[in-house]
């Protein structure tokens, strides 16, 4: 339940005798309250569960604060006629192996979120392709295969993939930094010239990140495809993606930090140079040491606090941060199961001229950033019945799925109507038997995406991994500003999506927790 944050205590007009007490420069020191909380945490998206966390482990007295009635941001859900609909469209690919079981364990708690698994992980349908890959290594040698054969990849470029991933699991921490400033294009381009491979692989690389393989950082995209491979742990959560913040809560809560609902940031106030407070929608005003945003650095620094606090050169920077693309959504329910797959990955036209695939890439990305919706519409669609049947009513599937989409700082030229039914009508050729078994299907704009997770742009990952912006380039837990901090996707960290988050969060809270110790705050 919501919990109000605890009053400040009335100053005392007397001594103990009451008579009145001597004014001096010493008594008005005392007088003056301390902060009521040493910590205030936005949101209850990754970022926010995971720094608050880790800010109660270390003892500070911690206040989560979230907008919505239901805690969990992208990975929150709703619930209709029967069936729990995840507000994002997610898998996680470390599972309780990632940033998730590290905070847990830390917590105290163990590993006690479910992770579910499913035997045929991914169906690649689109980009000349028809293959399912299954969770094992086998399985993904013969994906592999698969893929080569129905791409026509010719024989003389066998070695060259081969040693492209040798080259990718293989390296160390400082090999990958080097490649931090290089696209994935780039770096591939160093291995093959057959425009398939680098298509097919680019692609799902650039899943992670929501970017196109020309502006997506190789050394950010190896990281994670390293670790993927080492964990090979691909899955979903039982009880829905809402059960992974919703247990690090529960932990956050075990060690002494509240949580409230409904209780939305419009201001944090800063006087000379320091955090004072944050104030509420509703006019609240909570005083605090510090404040850990996890929204953009460009609405921490343009709307919740305000550019002429901050020196020049930091203004500068946030505002040339680049997010990442978003996408339109369907929360799809099915009156029976027409896949056992985890998850369907790829686009429409499923066939197209395979000597070109590069250029129907260029152009799909470049329409995008015109606000135009694309000639081919990259699809992700995860299944989460496959992997905890009990979100649905018996015997019923649901399809959670996406198509990339501009976010809200390009002007569309397409209305939103037409981007919601290219979606729709790629599924329907990826999917066979989707379009008959529909009991309902709720679709999203980027508008309303961005309204729930309270993100102006409406980015999935706000400070996009682009090679300007990943590893010592990407913005940092700490700004100018003494007591206010940021974590979530807007700053530090390595990751996918909510893992990013999730370890940002922890960074940051560790960070705080220094900073208090060192009579920083």
């Amino acid at each position: 339940m919501p919990q109000k944050t605890e009053p400040m205590e009335k100053a005392s007009h007397g001594d103990a005798m009451g008579r009145p007490r001597r004014s001096s420069a010493k008594s008005k020191a005392k007088k003056t309250a301390a902060p009521e909380w040493d910590v205030v945490v936005m949101g209850t998206g990754m970022g926010g569960v995971s720094a608050g966390a880790i800010s109660a482990l270390h003892g500070l007295k911690t206040l989560i604060l979230e907008k919505n009635p239901r805690p969990g941001g992208s990975l929150s859900y709703y619930e209709k006629r029967g069936f729990q609909m995840d507000i994002g469209t997610h898998l996680f690919t470390r599972c309780n192996k990632g940033p998730f079981g590290a905070c847990t364990r830390r917590l105290g708690m163990g590993t006690p979120i479910e992770f579910r698994h499913t035997k045929k992980t991914t169906w690649v349908r689109g980009l000349n392709l028809d293959a399912v890959m299954a969770t094992d290594p086998i399985g993904a040698i013969w994906f592999a295969v698969q893929a080569a054969y129905q791409m026509r990849v010719p024989a003389v470029e066998i070695p060259n993939i081969v040693r492209l991933f040798r080259d990718i699991l293989s390296m160390g921490e400082p090999e990958i930094a080097h490649w931090d400033g290089v696209s994935i294009d780039e770096f591939m381009r160093r291995y093959t010239d057959n425009v398939n491979v680098r298509s097919l692989v680019g692609f799902l690389l650039g899943l992670y990140f929501i970017l196109p393989t020309w502006e997506a950082s190789a050394g950010e995209s190896i990281w994670c495809l390293q670790r993927m491979f080492q964990d090979f742990n691909l899955g979903y959560p039982k009880g829905g993606a809402v059960a992974i913040p919703k247990a690090i809560l529960k932990g956050a809560e075990a060690h002494g930090a509240q949580v409230r609902l409904k209780a939305g940031i419009e201001k944090i106030e800063i006087k000379d140079g320091k955090v004072q407070a944050v104030i509420l929608k509703g006019g609240e005003r909570i005083t605090t040491r510090a404040v850990v945003s996890t929204t953009s650095l460009k609405d921490t620094v343009f709307k919740i606090v305000g550019e002429e606090y901050f020196p020049a050169e930091y203004v500068e920077k946030a505002r040339k941060i680049k997010g990442s693309m978003i996408a339109v959504q369907a929360k799809i329910a099915l009156k029976k199961a027409v896949t056992d797959v985890g998850s369907v990955v790829g686009g429409t036209p499923l066939q197209f001229d395979r000597n070109h695939s590069d250029e129907v890439l260029q152009k799909a990305f470049l329409k995008l950033d015109q606000g135009r919706v694309p000639d081919f519409v990259p699809i992700y669609a995860p299944i989460p019945t496959n992997y905890d049947p009990s979100l649905a009513p018996e015997g019923c599937q649901i399809v959670t799925a996406c198509s990339v989409a501009p976010t809200l700082d390009v002007e569309l030229q397409d209305p939103s109507s037409r981007w919601i039914d290219s979606m729709m009508d790629s599924l329907y050729q990826m999917i066979p038997g989707l379009r008959e078994n529909i009991l309902f299907c709720d679709t999203f704009s980027v508008e309303s995406i961005a309204g729930w997770i309270g993100k102006s742009s409406g980015a999935a990952v706000t400070t996009g991994q682009t090679p300007d912006q990943v590893g010592i380039r990407r913005p940092g837990h700490r700004t100018p500003i003494q007591g206010l901090y940021l974590a979530g996707d807007g700053a530090g960290a390595r990751g996918v999506g909510t893992e990013l988050a999730c370890q940002s969060g922890m960074d940051c809270g560790d960070m705080v927790a220094r900073d208090r110790a060192n009579y920083l705050l």
